[in-house]
C-alpha cells in the first residue's frame, strides 16, 4: 500500500515510514498536486481535511479522525491490517528505501556508543542519514505487534529487536 499524506499529517508520515510504508509527504503540496500524485502513482490519500475528501477525484482516501499521532497511527494500521511492510526499511525524512552499509562506513557518523554497541547500519542514499536498530525501535513497534513482522534485511522478527547485533 502506497500513501500520500497532506500537510496536516507530517508526524504520521514519518512514523509510517519508520514502519516501512511508502508515504509521500511534502507540506508545500496543495490539494490539486496531492490529487494528481495520488492518481498518477495509485496512492491512498491520508488527510484530516473534511473538505478535501468531498472532492470527486479524492475517492481513494482515509479520513484521519484524531489530531494525536499515536491515534492516527492506530487508525491507519487498523484500516490496512494486511499491509505490513518491512519495518525500518525506509528513510523517515525522505521516504527512500534504505541500503545496508558496512559498519566502518558509520564510524564518525554516529555517536561512539552507538558504533560500539551495534553491528548493523543502514543509510539513505538520498539524504545520507544513518539508521540503526536502537532502543527507539521498541517504542515504534508497540503499535503493530499483533503478529511478528520481518525487519528489513535480517530475516528475523522485529519482536526480538534487542537481540539484533
Amino acid at each position: 500500500m502506497k500513501f500520500i499524506a497532506d500537510a496536516m499529517l507530517g508526524k504520521l508520515a514519518k512514523r509510517l515510514r519508520l514502519l516501512g510504508f511508502d508515504v509521500l509527504y511534502d507540506c508545500t503540496l496543495d490539494d490539486n498536486e496531492i490529487l494528481r500524485q495520488a492518481l498518477d502513482q495509485e496512492r491512498m490519500i491520508l488527510t484530516r481535511d473534511s473538505g478535501f475528501v468531498q472532492r470527486p477525484l479524492a475517492q481513494r482516501h482515509l479520513f484521519v479522525i484524531s489530531g494525536h499521532v499515536q491515534e492516527q497511527l492506530q487508525q491507519v494500521l487498523a484500516a490496512f491490517p494486511d499491509q505490513a511492510p518491512l519495518h525500518f526499511s525506509r528513510c523517515s525524512e525522505c521516504n527512500t528505501v534504505l541500503d545496508w552499509i558496512d559498519k566502518r562506513e558509520a564510524l564518525d557518523r554516529v555517536p561512539q556508543y552507538v558504533y560500539e554497541q551495534h553491528e548493523d547500519f543502514m543509510q539513505c542514499s538520498t539524504c545520507e542519514r544513518i539508521y540503526w536498530k536502537g532502543t527507539h525501535t521498541r517504542r515504534i513497534l508497540r503499535f503493530n505487534m499483533n503478529k511478528p513482522v520481518p525487519c528489513s534485511g535480517t530475516g528475523r522478527s522485529c519482536e526480538n529487536i534487542d537481540q539484533m547485533k
